[in-house]
């Protein structure tokens, strides 16, 4: 909820500790109004939202409530709602004009109404005969000015006399004259010290002190502040300065505004290291309602999108300094520690010194013109923020964290970023998972594919993995997302060779999602082991069924060496259907695939199944109708001609002396080809040669 920045009227709301005070204050004016006596003039100074609105409005209270007999008039005159001599003065005579008492209403009006026009210069106050250039003047003020021959200083010194006579003492309090300009704040100035300066009135003006001293420092041509002080000191007998509000006090207050605030979006131990992190940047209390309504704005759009601790560190910088919130966002690269591409590719040493650099001249940048408190507050957030890098960056991901490139932008905008999946919708995704049809899962794969990137739809399957409990159901959603993702878009129409793109999504799978999450790491021995092989056969077996078989190729690939490694997992329930899919698309259809694909599934199939896999390979060579150069070519394709030799016999250990005798009978563009020669000359004597 927004809570309104409006000033307390009742002492019993008071949470700063003004009512000490207070009571100083009103038994002072008690004391003074005891007798008649000449204008005095008590000066409240306090910062900006330090409460001297609310303790005007207390001194009120408490004025009012006291009922004493001797006559205290409160006036309330607030100068910044006009903005010239004439209105100001207006404004002023008729807030004084509410009195009840005839004689003084009629004393007011008159001195008022040659005041404006003295203001003005129509008139020479000193000066008799003013009937003539009273009759240019304003209907009201002519009308009240019925006997023109007083000068203006007759005319107050019987608008004095008739307070006097009244018994009434005049209490006008004056507030914000800090909002004024230069020339508006002197008139104010020149109106009490000048103008209005009665007997039997007591102003009490509020004010920046520091502030309205440099003004009329600036004003009077000189601007030095201490000037200005020097003519306020000539105008305020009774200056006050508000006590700073003690440590103990902020921080309570801090902490009881941030609970009400936060409740629902943080729980209580995160509450408090927010409140650690912000209380720097909060001094008084109306910063403090003021930041409070800022989380209560942004909050609700991104609660679920950012880590709230962050998100309060940056809302509090953007309170205090918005320039520096605003550099934040250009920084962003130099911030994040980001390498420098391709320049210091052999030395890394120098490269980590130049990141380091413009980390140091970015804060610079966001620090420029800052300084004492409000500059170390804002370098030791950006500390922080930024420089407690996570070792593994997916806990910096799953923490939301603000130093990553998927939710930095996040925290500066309301709504989420359109080339972004929100969070709060996976959340919402999360809750179903484990539920729906693989059907309904494959669906919203596709989903997103068509509305963002391969990049964000794969951040988005971790994210929804790491937010199950580790165990059997992070392992579950593993394998329905391993499934999802092998017949959604993103797993159609790959080639048939090794997939090597950025967005290698069979690579994914097996790295990224089946490994980590199916698998378990033996603390004693440091080894991985299957978490329950009964669904990771069952992932692999759909995989193996229902992907594309390029696919399926790629993940076999991929899988080699990691997923199915020797002594740990050797896949040998699921393979056979991969082979028999294999199988059947036929031997053109086999030599599709690039060499390491081949070898990769030939060498697997030779050790879960070794009987049939040597049926296959006798068929290899001895079936006529099996094109033997393109079977040589595939395996010694020039890359690495003595490796490629040896992996070919490797593999057809058992089958050399039937290649051998087809070599020999084959045409002689087969027996003459490079790769039959490689073979030869590396393999020489099981040739005959």
């Amino acid at each position: 909820m927004i809570a309104q920045d409006s000033p307390l009227t009742q002492i019993s709301d008071d949470k700063l500790g003004r009512e000490p005070i207070v009571e100083l204050i009103v038994d002072s004016i008690n004391h003074v109004v005891s007798s008649s006596h000449e204008c005095i003039v008590y000066g409240v100074y306090g910062k900006w939202g330090e409460g001297k609105t609310s303790l005007l409005n207390f001194i009120k209270e408490r004025l009012i409530k006291q009922g004493k007999t001797d006559g205290i008039n409160i006036v309330e005159f607030n100068p910044w709602l006009v903005n010239n001599d004439e209105a100001l003065l207006r404004e002023f005579f008729m807030s004084i004009m509410n009195d009840p008492n005839e004689t003084i209403r009629r004393a007011f009006q008159k001195y008022g109404s040659l005041a404006i026009f003295a203001s003005k210069t129509i008139v020479n106050a000193a000066a008799p005969g003013l009937g003539s250039a009273l009759a240019k003047g304003i209907n009201w003020a002519k009308k009240a000015l019925d006997d023109s021959s007083d000068t203006l200083a007759e005319l107050k010194k019987k608008a004095s006399e008739a307070i006097v006579a009244s018994g009434k003492h005049l209490v006008i309090m004056i507030d914000d004259v800090d909002r004024l300009d230069k020339e508006e704040l002197h008139a104010v100035l020149r109106l009490i010290r000048q103008v209005a300066d009665f007997k039997n009135c007591i102003y009490i003006v509020a004010m920046d002190v520091e502030m309205v001293a440099k003004s009329i420092g600036d004003y009077h041509g000189k601007g030095r502040t201490q000037d200005g002080r020097k003519f306020l000191d000539k105008i305020v007998q009774v200056p006050i300065s508000l006590p700073r509000i003690p440590n103990s006090n902020m921080k309570r207050l801090i902490s009881e505004e941030l609970i009400t605030t936060l409740r629902d979006y943080a729980e209580m131990d995160i509450i408090t290291e927010i409140t650690k992190a912000v209380e720097p940047f909060i001094s008084t209390y109306r910063e403090l309602r003021r930041y409070c309504n800022q989380l209560s704005f942004v909050l609700p759009h991104l609660k679920d999108e950012v880590n709230i601790k962050e998100l309060c560190m940056i809302e509090a910088i953007k309170m205090v300094n918005a320039e520096s919130y605003s550099r934040i966002q250009e920084c962003r690269s130099p911030l994040m520690h980001e390498e420098l591409a391709f320049n210091y590719l052999v030395d890394k040493e120098k490269e980590q010194e130049e990141i380091r650099k413009r980390y140091q001249d970015a804060k610079e940048y966001i620090e420029e013109g800052l300084d004492g408190g409000l500059k170390d507050s804002i370098d030791n957030a950006i500390d922080e923020l930024f420089s407690g890098h996570s070792y593994d960056y997916q806990e910096d991901l799953d923490k939301k964290r603000l130093l990553t490139d998927i939710y930095f932008p996040k925290y500066f905008s309301m709504n989420i970023p359109s080339d972004l999946i929100s969070d709060r919708e996976l959340d919402a995704f999360k809750v179903e998972l484990l539920e729906v049809k693989i059907d309904d899962v494959v669906h919203k794969l596709n989903e997103w594919n068509d509305r963002y990137s391969a990049s964000e739809a794969k951040r988005a399957i971790l994210y929804l993995i790491r937010k199950f409990s580790y165990g059997d159901e992070r392992c579950k959603a593993a394998s329905i997302l391993a499934k999802a993702l092998s017949v959604c878009k993103l797993a159609m129409g790959l080639p048939p060779y090794v997939y090597v793109d950025q967005n290698n999504i069979s690579a994914f799978v097996v790295h990224q999602v089946i490994h980590p999450f199916m698998f378990v790491q033996d603390p004693q021995f440091a080894q991985m082991n299957v978490w329950d092989e009964s669904v990771l056969n069952d992932t692999l077996s759909f995989i193996f069924e229902q992907g594309e078989m390029n696919y399926c190729m790629n993940v076999l690939c991929s899988a080699d060496g990691s997923v199915l490694s020797s002594g740990i997992y050797d896949g040998s329930k699921v393979l056979p259907i991969l082979i028999k899919r294999f199988t059947d698309i036929g031997f053109e259809g086999q030599f599709r695939y690039s060499k390491f694909l081949l070898i990769t599934l030939l060498n697997r199939w030779k050790r879960v199944n070794i009987e049939s896999f040597n049926e296959y390979a006798k068929d290899l060579f001895v079936n006529l109708d099996h094109d033997m150069g393109l079977v040589l070519n595939k395996f010694i394709d020039g890359t690495d001609d003595a490796q490629d030799v040896n992996n070919f016999v490797r593999l057809f250990t058992l089958q050399i002396p039937e290649i051998n005798e087809r070599l020999q009978g084959e045409r002689e563009e087969v027996r003459f080809s490079h790769a039959a020669k490689i073979y030869a000359s590396n393999y020489r004597p099981l040739i005959g040669q």
